[in-house]
């Protein structure tokens, strides 16, 4: 499948709109808080597989540019880091996934005559 001139500048200017939460990682991370709106450090850090270093560093970027909170606190005796999307940081997550979703649907649209062939 090829993209023509106008899906392929669509999807080059997405990525270029927004570099920092569009990087795989930190996208990851707010989609995943996007729907549970927090979560312990050990569960995202399971869930998406990376190292503690390597989340943190992810989330501390995050938490810069306000679209994540993080708090530490002691559940059952134990420090926890707990990391919670912030009200900034789900409109940006709702946005991208609309935008992307609308890039999808023109791809998709694109390749349907291909496919009934």
């Amino acid at each position: 499948m090829s993209l023509d001139g106008e899906l392929l500048s669509a999807l080059v200017e997405l990525m270029g709109e927004d570099k920092e939460t569009m990087v795989p990682t930190r996208l990851s991370i707010l989609i995943y808080l996007y729907f549970t709106q927090n979560v312990n450090f050990t569960i995202l850090q399971k869930k998406l597989g990376l190292t503690s270093g390597n989340l943190s560093s992810h989330l501390r970027k995050l938490e810069e540019m306000a679209l994540i909170r993080i708090s530490k606190r002691f559940v059952e005796l134990k420090p926890t880091t707990i990391v919670v999307l912030t009200q900034e940081g789900a409109t940006r997550v709702k946005e991208q996934m609309l935008r992307m979703r609308e890039l999808v649907s023109k791809v998709i649209e694109k390749e349907s005559p291909r496919l009934q062939k």
